[in-house]
């Protein structure tokens, strides 16, 4: 496949290897800033190429049973990966790196190159499905309506999330994408919904996400208001 323009207005050559870089417990969504340090040297090695290059990485999740070959390049991984461009690095002077990753887009692994010392990929772009205007009208409706009332209001005054919705170059998909790298509870989650390309269906399950989250700090707040016992009961040495 030749270099194809994103939905983020990139270009990347989807012809070339793509470095991957397997990690437990990491999803990169889209348009999500991931922080990472980089010690192991087969990773310092992807960390040089990839920055010589087009600075592009792809993050694996690794699947469950990983343990005994992490050392190796046949950990078993999931083959929906993030892809992310390095937005700013820092080499330490033992050669580690400290670099911010950028999710640039979700893709598919097509075949993978195991003769370095780190896995590349051949990668196959998802492209967002199409939703209807109304449609998207409505969900942004309810996920503001989720988000700004009680009890999520505080959490979204925290986080910022409102500025997320008035960002001219963040589309719907890719304002779904940030807020369920921050609301979904679990890794697992994070993958299944890196693996949806239908945006309606993401804006539902998110949607769906965050009204149990809502349940969730009103039942944490209903306990922190309950009144202590008085006298409280006594206790002996």
């Amino acid at each position: 496949m030749a270099s194809k323009e994103n939905g983020n207005g990139e270009s990347i050559d989807w012809a070339g290897w793509i470095p991957v870089f397997p990690l437990p417990n990491v999803v990169l969504m889209p348009r999500q800033i991931l922080p990472l340090h980089v010690f192991e040297p087969r990773y310092r090695a992807m960390t040089r190429h990839a920055l010589a290059g087009n600075r592009l990485i792809a993050i694996s999740l690794l699947r469950s049973g990983y343990e005994p070959f992490y050392h190796t390049l046949d950990a078993p991984i999931h083959p929906t990966v993030g892809v992310g461009r390095i937005m700013k690095e820092e080499r330490l002077p033992d050669g580690r790196y400290n670099f911010l990753l950028q999710g640039v887009t979700r893709a598919v692994i097509n075949a993978e190159d195991k003769t370095l010392e780190y896995r590349r990929a051949k990668l196959k772009p998802m492209d967002a499905e199409f939703v209807a205007p109304e449609v998207e009208c409505a969900y942004r409706s309810n996920l503001r309506r989720l988000l700004t009332e009680p009890p999520l209001e505080h959490l979204t005054r925290q986080a910022n999330w409102l500025s997320l919705f008035d960002c001219p170059d963040l589309s719907f998909s890719d304002l779904l994408d940030v807020l369920a790298s921050a609301a979904l509870p679990c890794t697992a989650e994070k993958q299944l919904f890196l693996e949806e390309p239908r945006v309606a269906k993401r804006a539902q399950r998110l949607c769906a996400t965050l009204e149990v989250l809502g349940e969730q700090v009103q039942i944490v707040q209903a306990k922190a208001c309950r009144p202590r016992a008085w006298p409280p009961d006594s206790c002996s040495n």
